[in-house]
């Protein structure tokens, strides 16, 4: 633990280690096996509660000092996978999230180096008006997607101007013909299908138009194929999407330049994923890619998420946004709503959105397949993202 005055070590015995490398393999088999990821999505508040056990949560909360604001998470390896910031501690006054416990907020960074990098931003950066923020957003570019159409078309009425390349509109070609818009915007939204490679993480991908390969297509054998794996990346659903049509973190880090970004947002599955293998502080994902291109934060996710429950965090981020005084703060705020929110407070919220009637049915829907009368409580539902930056 580092904090202004000294730096205090916590130390793990090689069987906790061990205990921790079996968890982390269970965690991991689990969601990646299909057969077995429905098993993971009923019990990720079980591994979380086991998670803050083997990590000796309450020690190191009690260890950090009262006057501390702002928890920032620098994870080695890959205690980058995990949703910490949604982990509970005991305290005096009963369990408690990591989330609640900083008046500050709770976010993440890939390394303390480069969060130097983007701390050292703030003396150069200039920041628009709050009524001239720019945004640049991807909507459904599969249009497979449906709850992206009304967290895009919600979201963009909070801004002035914007431009947003929607559905077949959002091709890899759209996208560098608008690299200077791209460059030019405060804020980056993709909602959009994303894949993170463990093969090769260069190749992680945000799913544009016109990338995805027929479904109707029989894969090529591979026996005859040696390279098809380079070939394609696979989304969670198993269709396959061709890297030289998606936008790649090879791209992000080698020609993305965002000078002016103060917030890269990716609504859609598994962006905040990394290597679970690598012997690194320093993960290669998409998060630091974005942070490398110049954009002050990123939200990300670290499973693939609820597509009606993702717009619905999204549209209350949002709203939370200009009032709060960090990304961080504006995505805990929301995500802490979710949490606690009934159905007939969802309904009330979503009638002041104003949301047309096709969309409005979608919810009310939803809200009554769900059984819980606070629908999105579990972690599965606002746990996975998380914020990246300064």
């Amino acid at each position: 633990m580092i904090t202004r005055d000294n730096i205090e070590l916590v130390t793990y015995t090689a069987t906790e280690i061990a205990e921790l490398e079996t968890w982390k393999n269970n965690y991991l088999d689990q969601y990646r096996d299909k057969k077995t990821n429905q098993i993971w999505q009923t019990t990720l508040s079980q591994k979380l509660q086991q998670l803050s056990q083997i990590l000796r949560l309450n020690e190191i909360v009690a260890k950090i000092p009262q006057t501390s604001r702002q928890l920032i998470l620098v994870p080695h390896r890959y205690l980058h996978l995990f949703p910490l910031h949604a982990l509970q501690f005991t305290s005096d006054g009963g369990p408690r999230y990591l989330l609640d416990s900083f008046p500050d907020g709770v976010k993440y960074a890939p390394s303390l180096q480069l969060l130097q990098l983007v701390k050292n931003r703030i003396t150069t950066r200039k920041s628009s008006p709050q009524n001239q923020q720019q945004l640049f957003a991807l909507q459904n570019p599969t249009e497979d997607l449906f709850n992206a159409d009304m967290e895009v078309e919600t979201i963009k009425t909070r801004f002035n101007p914007h431009q947003i390349l929607l559905k077949k509109q959002a091709t890899k070609t759209a996208l560098n013909e608008n690299r200077e818009n791209l460059s030019n915007a405060n804020y980056l939204h993709f909602s959009c299908h994303g894949v993170f490679n463990f093969d090769n993480p260069l190749l992680s991908s945000l799913v544009l138009a016109d990338s995805l390969e027929p479904q109707t297509s029989p894969p090529p054998p591979e026996s005859n194929q040696p390279d098809e794996k380079q070939r394609y990346v696979t989304l969670r659903s198993g269709r396959k999407a061709i890297p030289e049509k998606c936008l790649t973190l090879r791209e992000i880090f080698a020609e993305l330049q965002l000078p002016q970004c103060s917030l890269v947002t990716l609504s859609a599955c598994e962006t905040g994923l990394t290597t679970s293998t690598a012997m690194t502080d320093e993960y290669i994902g998409l998060p630091s890619g974005f942070l490398y291109a110049g954009s002050m934060n990123v939200v990300s996710s670290l499973w693939a998420v609820d597509d009606f429950a993702t717009a619905i965090l999204m549209i209350k981020f949002y709203q939370e946004l200009p009032d709060a005084d960090s990304v961080a703060l504006a995505l805990n705020a929301a995500q802490n709503w979710m949490r606690g929110v009934s159905k007939e407070d969802v309904r009330v919220w979503v009638k002041l959105l104003n949301l047309d009637e096709k969309w409005q049915q979608g919810t009310e829907l939803w809200l009554i397949n769900s059984n819980d009368e606070q629908p999105f409580s579990d972690p599965k539902y606002w746990a996975a993202f998380c914020a990246t930056g300064y």
